[in-house]
C-alpha cells in the first residue's frame, strides 16, 4: 500500500530543487509579504536603515552607492539607464532603483524580516528584478549579481540562491528570481539581498519589484463533476449540486484541508464551517453574482494558521440572475399569408416559448402559429436562465380582405436604352381598391415578405426600370392586419427612332430643304401642322421645328418626338493655315476658317477620312492637300500646305549624292531669304529659294564642320539652326 513519504525527504528534495535555483514547483500559499513599493505622482518615501545601507536619493541623478523609490527610471542616469516603468503594471506604481555599489555590509540593498510563520513549513521567496543598463550608450563589462539569503533571527543562513549574472537586454526586461526552503522550528526569519558585483563599476545596476514571500506545497488540481474545469456558471435559485473536487499530490504527512468563498473578487476570503474534507458540494444559488471557491492545505495543525496554508485555483462561480419578465401585447394579430411562426412574435426581448404557463413543452423558434391559441414566453439570457414568470400572447390569424390583381403592363422606351422611369405608384389603383392602404415596392419577393427595408425602393414615383428586372413585387398592408403581395410586371418596347439630327443645314445657295421623318410610322404630325413624311423648309423660314411619330400595336401604341433647328450652311472659307514644320515627323498643321464659315465641318488630308478637330500632328515633311467638309453637304474647301525642313548634313564630293545644300520645299515660298554662316559668324553664302550651296567660300573648299543657317521666312518668321559638312 502507497504511503506519504516522510517530511525528512521532502526537506532534502526541496533542497535538491534550491540548489537549481527553483521556483515553487506546487501551489502557493496567499502572500505573507508583498512589497511592490506602493505608488505616487513623484518619488517614494525612504525606506529606513533597517531595511537598506544605501542612501537615499529624493531628487536628482543617483550616484553611486544611492537609491530611490520611483515610478520611471527617466532622469535618474541620463541616457545610460532604459526608461522603464515598475513592473507591477499599476498607475504611477513604484519600484527600487539602485546604483550598486559594495558597502561595507557586503553590497546588501534590501532586508526584511517576516514572522509569524509556521514551523516545518516550506516557502517560497522571490523578487523581479531589472538590469537597467542602457547597452547602447553604456558599457557591457559588468553584470548585476544578486543573491538571496534566508537567516534565522540567531543569523544561521537557512537557504541561499544566486540569480549569476543579469545580463543587460536591448530594451530593458524584468526576470523573476527565487527559490523555496522549509522551516525547522524557527517562525522567524530575516531576508536579506546583496549585489555582489564590482563596486563603483558601471554596468551592475538594477531595479527592484514585487517581493513576494509565500508557503509552498503539493500540487492541487481542480475538477467540477469529474471534469478538469475550475468555471460554473448556473442560474439563480436553480436546482444544481455540483462537486467542486480537488487532488493534492504527495508532500504532507499529515495533510488538513478547508474550503473558502470569497463574494469580493478574491480580495477577502471566509473559511467554511465543516467543510474540511477533498471535496465541496455547491448547491447554494439563492443570490445572483460572482463567487469564488478555493481549497486552501496545510500539514497539520498548521492548517488553522493561514501563514501556514497553500491555496488552490479559484473556482469561478458565475450565478445569473433571474431575468425580468417579457413584456409585449398580449393578443397579436397575423395573417394567413405571412405563414407566421414562434419566430414572428413581438415580445421585449429574447424569448424561450413553451405551450404551457408552468412547465409544458419547449416550441421551436419555426413552430407554426394556430389561430386562437395562446403561447407563453420565458425572456432567456445567452446562458440559458429564464425569467420566473411567463408572457402569456393570445394569437389570432385573420384571412385577408382585399382582392389584390396583379399588373401586366408594356412601356414605350423613350429612349431605346433598355431602362425607363416609370410611376409605380400609378399601378395603385389597379392593384386594389384600399383608401387606407399602404404600399411598399421591392426587387424580390422574399424582401417584400419580410418586409426588408434596405432592399425596398425608395422612390417608386421615380423607379428606373431596366429590363434585368421585369417583376417588381408590391406589398400592400391593409388596416384588416393583413399584407399581401401583387406583381408588376413591366415589359419594355422600344419606341420609333427618327432620322433628323438635331441640326439641319441650309446650303446657302439652295432655296429649300427638303426633311424626312423616315418611313414605315402610323402617323406624322409637325410643328407647322403638316402630317406627311416629308416636309419642305425654305431657306426664308430658319429656327427651331419638331415632329412626332407614332408606332400602333395590339394593344398600345408609342410615340416619338424629335425637336430640331434649321440653320444656315456653307462651303468652308479659309482665315489661314498655321504650319509648325523644321523636323522630320513631328509637324503639325491647323486650319483656321473664316467667321463668314456658317456649317458645321470636317477635315482630311486625303479626302477619305475626316476628322472634326482641325489640327493634324505627327506629320512628316512634304506636301499636303487640306480638305474642310461641310457636314450639311454644301461642298469640300481644299488647299495645298508644305511642310519644310532642311538636310542635317552634306557631302559635296562629287558623286552625285547630297552635294549641295538647300531648304526643301523653299520653292513654295519665293521670297525667302537663306544666310549660310560659319562658327564664328560669317556669312559664307546667301541664297534664295532657286540656288543651293556647293560648300565653297571665294572658290576654296570649306573643310568639314558644323555651319548655321538663319532663314526669314515670307510670313516674316525667322528660323536659325545648323548642320554638318563631311569630306
Amino acid at each position: 500500500m502507497y504511503k506519504n513519504p516522510p517530511l525528512l525527504f521532502i526537506i532534502v528534495l526541496l533542497f535538491h530543487f534550491q540548489s537549481q535555483a527553483q521556483l515553487c514547483e506546487g501551489n502557493l500559499g496567499d502572500p505573507l509579504v508583498e512589497i511592490d513599493f506602493g505608488s505616487g505622482s513623484g518619488r517614494g518615501d525612504a525606506l529606513g536603515e533597517a531595511i537598506t545601507a544605501f542612501t537615499y536619493s529624493s531628487s536628482g541623478e543617483l550616484d553611486e552607492g544611492e537609491y530611490t523609490i520611483a515610478n520611471t527610471t527617466s532622469g535618474l542616469k541620463a541616457n545610460a539607464w532604459h526608461v522603464t516603468n515598475d513592473h507591477t503594471g499599476n498607475n504611477n506604481g513604484y519600484m527600487m532603483v539602485i546604483n550598486s555599489a559594495v558597502l561595507a555590509s557586503e553590497g546588501v540593498f534590501y532586508t526584511k524580516t517576516v514572522n509569524g510563520l509556521c514551523a516545518n513549513t516550506t516557502y517560497e521567496f522571490s523578487a523581479w528584478l531589472i538590469n537597467i543598463m542602457n547597452p547602447s550608450v553604456g558599457t557591457d563589462q559588468y553584470h548585476p549579481d544578486v543573491t538571496f539569503r534566508i537567516s534565522n533571527t540567531s543569523g544561521t543562513i537557512l537557504g541561499t540562491y544566486n540569480t549569476g549574472d543579469i545580463s543587460q537586454t536591448s530594451s530593458g526586461t524584468w526576470l523573476q528570481y527565487g527559490f523555496y526552503f522549509t522551516l525547522d522550528n524557527d517562525t522567524e526569519v530575516i531576508i536579506t539581498m546583496l549585489n555582489s558585483a564590482p563596486s563603483a563599476h558601471p554596468g551592475n545596476d538594477i531595479a527592484l519589484d514585487d517581493i513576494a514571500f509565500r508557503p509552498c506545497g503539493p500540487t492541487i488540481t481542480n475538477t467540477i463533476d469529474n471534469e478538469f474545469t475550475s468555471n460554473l456558471s448556473v442560474c439563480e435559485d436553480e436546482n444544481i449540486n455540483a462537486t467542486f473536487e480537488t487532488t493534492v499530490s504527495s508532500g504532507y504527512i499529515d495533510p488538513q484541508y478547508q474550503w473558502q468563498y470569497s463574494n469580493d473578487y478574491g480580495t477577502t476570503w471566509t473559511d467554511i464551517p465543516g467543510e474540511t474534507s477533498l471535496v465541496f458540494n455547491f448547491t447554494d444559488t439563492s443570490i445572483s453574482g460572482i463567487f469564488l471557491y478555493r481549497i486552501t492545505v496545510a500539514n497539520g495543525i498548521n492548517i488553522n494558521t493561514t501563514s501556514c496554508r497553500i491555496v488552490s485555483d479559484n473556482f469561478n462561480i458565475e450565478i445569473i440572475p433571474t431575468p425580468e419578465t417579457l413584456t409585449g401585447n398580449s393578443e397579436q394579430f397575423f395573417c394567413t399569408t405571412q405563414n407566421p411562426t414562434i419566430n414572428d412574435i413581438e415580445v421585449s426581448a429574447t424569448a424561450v416559448w413553451y405551450d404551457s404557463v408552468t412547465d409544458g413543452n419547449l416550441l421551436a423558434s419555426t413552430t407554426n402559429l394556430i389561430n386562437n391559441t395562446t403561447y407563453y414566453a420565458a425572456q432567456a439570457t445567452s446562458n440559458g436562465c429564464e425569467s420566473d414568470v411567463r408572457l402569456a400572447v393570445l394569437i389570432y390569424i385573420v384571412a385577408p380582405t382585399l382582392s389584390i390583381h396583379n399588373i401586366d403592363t408594356i412601356v414605350c422606351n423613350t429612349l431605346n436604352d433598355a431602362s425607363e422611369i416609370i410611376n409605380l405608384t400609378d399601378y395603385e389603383t389597379e392593384i386594389t381598391t384600399c383608401n387606407d392602404c399602404v404600399f411598399s415596392y421591392f426587387l424580390s419577393e422574399n424582401d417584400a415578405q419580410i418586409f426588408n427595408e434596405v432592399n425596398e425602393i425608395s422612390d417608386p414615383s421615380n423607379y428606373n426600370h431596366s429590363i434585368e428586372n421585369v417583376i417588381v413585387y408590391a406589398r400592400i398592408d391593409s388596416s384588416d392586419h393583413c399584407y399581401q403581395i401583387a406583381q408588376i410586371t413591366i415589359q419594355l418596347s422600344d419606341t420609333p427612332l427618327i432620322p433628323i439630327s438635331d441640326f439641319i443645314g441650309f446650303c446657302e445657295d439652295d432655296n429649300y430643304t427638303i426633311i424626312d421623318a423616315g418611313s414605315d410610322f402610323d402617323s406624322y404630325l409637325w410643328s407647322t401642322g403638316e402630317t406627311s413624311q416629308l416636309i419642305s423648309i425654305s431657306n426664308e423660314n430658319i429656327g427651331d421645328y419638331w415632329v412626332t411619330v407614332t408606332e400602333d400595336h395590339a394593344t398600345y401604341t408609342c410615340a416619338s418626338t424629335k425637336y430640331f433647328e434649321a440653320i444656315p450652311s456653307n462651303k468652308a472659307i479659309i482665315d489661314d493655315i498655321i504650319i509648325k514644320d523644321w523636323s522630320y515627323d513631328d509637324n503639325t498643321v491647323t486650319v483656321i476658317l473664316s467667321n463668314t464659315s456658317l456649317g458645321d465641318y470636317e477635315y482630311s488630308l486625303d479626302n477619305i477620312t475626316y476628322q472634326d478637330n482641325n489640327t493634324f500632328t505627327a506629320l512628316i515633311t512634304g506636301e499636303y492637300i487640306v480638305y474642310i467638309r461641310d457636314k450639311n453637304g454644301c461642298g469640300v474647301t481644299e488647299k495645298i500646305v508644305y511642310l519644310l525642313n532642311y538636310p542635317k548634313y552634306f557631302t559635296p564630293n562629287g558623286d552625285g549624292y547630297h552635294d549641295n545644300w538647300f531648304i526643301n520645299y523653299s520653292e513654295t515660298e519665293p521670297n525667302m531669304i537663306i544666310k549660310i554662316f560659319d562658327r564664328y559668324g560669317k556669312i559664307l553664302r546667301i541664297l534664295d529659294t532657286e540656288t543651293s550651296w556647293d560648300g565653297t567660300y571665294n572658290g576654296q573648299e570649306m573643310p568639314t564642320s558644323d555651319y548655321w543657317f538663319s532663314i526669314i521666312r515670307e510670313n516674316g518668321k525667322t528660323y536659325t539652326g545648323h548642320f554638318t559638312l563631311k569630306r
